[in-house]
């Protein structure tokens, strides 16, 4: 089985690139690539523990884009993770987040909750993201309290991090914004063109991730947009995706010559407190991977 597309602690995933690795086989998967946002500072790591495990490791990354004032996120593939000019914009974004995550401290400091830099900062992350806001957030007590309240919170109720983000970070932006229209902390992004520009020439495939999340139906003639500008495949099978989504993605992508991938979207267990039926992505998502036996890039 393949999965293209997982996170690691390097960005806003849970886990290390050893512990993913160690994951993923024990769910069976085969093929694999860690596509961290706006960085590949773990793939070292990757490459080398999943070589140990027997494993085919592909090097990845998850760039945040724009084309036509819409957001869309580019996934890369098999590039050289030397290029200087990738890297250089790779750095160059994770730079720019930086004073847009202080910001944000500040201005939750101004609403009242407990937060320090240090608190957001005191992670392995290259880029950081709303996640790590939320992280340190929710570990003050006084903080919990007043989201328990917020919450409506009894006694067996879960208030998730994707809850805390999109209640305080997202939400109710439109009242209380920092950035126009943004969320709190707008990513860091390059136009669409671009980032297919940079993963082409340092040698790699550039795939449209998740689709189906920023595009509908109709939208097919952006993916032929795309493709002009050099997009080799789109990310048909993704844990985002309905079923129909799958059959419309695969079906575009065959029409247009578009490679065809797979890819969970995995950033990390969910905790077993929280009562799913289901604590880890992969266990919903391998069987929609099963199909997919190998991939070359």
């Amino acid at each position: 089985m393949i999965d293209l597309h997982f996170h690691s602690h390097y960005s806003d995933g849970i886990y290390s690139p050893k512990e993913l690795v160690a994951k993923a086989g024990q769910f069976g998967f085969k093929v694999l690539s860690l596509t961290d946002h706006n960085a590949i500072d773990g793939i070292r790591e990757f490459l080398t523990v999943a070589q140990k495990a027997g494993l085919k490791a592909v090097k990845g990354v998850e760039i945040y884009t724009h084309l036509r004032k819409r957001k869309f996120h580019l996934l890369g593939y098999g590039f050289d993770s030397e290029n200087k000019e990738l890297n250089s914009t790779l750095k160059k974004l994770q730079e720019e987040k930086i004073p847009r995550i202080k910001k944000a401290v500040e201005f939750l400091r101004q609403d009242g909750w407990n937060l320090t830099e240090e608190e957001v900062f005191d992670n392995p992350a290259s880029y950081l993201g709303l996640v790590h806001l939320a992280n340190a957030l929710e570990k003050d007590a006084q903080n919990w309290e007043r989201i328990k309240k917020d919450f409506c919170w009894f006694p067996g109720k879960i208030i998730t991090i994707v809850d805390i983000i999109v209640k305080y970070f997202i939400k109710e932006k439109k009242a209380r914004a920092l950035y126009n229209g943004d969320s709190i902390c707008p990513e860091t992004e390059i136009s669409l063109g671009q980032a297919i520009r940079l993963i082409k020439e340092a040698g790699g495939k550039a795939i449209l991730a998740h689709p189906g999340e920023h595009l509908s139906w109709h939208d097919d003639r952006l993916i032929e947009e795309m493709k002009k500008l050099g997009l080799d495949g789109i990310e048909a099978i993704s844990s985002h995706h309905s079923w129909q989504d799958m059959e419309h993605w695969q079906k575009l992508a065959k029409e247009l010559d578009l490679i065809i991938t797979v890819g969970s979207d995995f950033h990390g267990d969910l905790p077993e407190e929280w009562g799913f039926p289901l604590n880890s992505q992969w266990e919903y998502f391998r069987c929609r991977a099963k199909q997919f036996k190998d991939l070359t890039f």
